[in-house]
């Protein structure tokens, strides 16, 4: 009887997903000074993408579930803004928006993510990485070049305990940081 207690008690403390956010301040990524390249282009995200839950490992067994389209499309959009001179938000080729607003470049981001944490006690992750595939296709969707970045995120308990998302956003910010560099150097292919 109390070997059966024991397990519905770990069975109650793991197995959950445990919501979090990769979103970042998108001011940190504003003012890089780049001279910006004389291209409209249009960020592909669509609302199932906007959607589309992710579970991941965290600690102590548990999970952690977030919407990291939806987290990262401010921080896609700004690194864009601070490379191209007119971006706008589509959902994907067929979109009215890309003729009305003279878009002649399609940026389609794929993202992938992995959390960690060899905590048995604490459920958030203390290790998190965030992988951005952009691929700049022509009007007919055909890719012209591509840039991938990965970033990573580390944080203990001392930290976390007021933001379980810390791993994560720091992750994030890393990715967007060093997409903001890889976006510049590829915009050169563009023009």
């Amino acid at each position: 009887m109390l070997w059966g207690a024991a397990v519905l008690a770990v069975a109650a403390l793991t197995g959950c997903a445990h919501p979090i956010s990769l979103s970042t301040d998108a001011s940190r990524l504003m003012g890089s000074g780049q001279v910006k390249v004389d291209r409209k282009v249009g960020l592909v995200v669509t609302d199932d993408q906007r959607k589309q839950e992710v579970v991941t490992p965290g600690g102590g067994g548990d999970k952690v579930s977030y919407l990291p389209y939806r987290d990262l499309e401010g921080g896609l959009y700004t690194v864009l803004s601070e490379t191209f001179a007119n971006v706008a938000r589509v959902s994907g080729p067929s979109d009215p928006k890309i003729a009305a607003e003279g878009v002649n470049v399609l940026v389609v981001p794929v993202v992938s993510t992995t959390s960690f944490s060899p905590s048995i006690v604490t459920w958030p992750p203390t290790v998190f990485t965030v992988e951005l595939n952009l691929s700049f296709n022509d009007l007919q969707n055909k890719p012209v070049t591509q840039v991938r970045v990965q970033g990573e995120g580390r944080a203990e308990f001392d930290e976390f305990k007021s933001d379980h998302s810390l791993a994560a956003k720091r992750a994030a910010e890393d990715a967007l940081k060093k997409l903001l560099k890889a976006v510049a150097e590829a915009a050169a292919r563009l023009k």
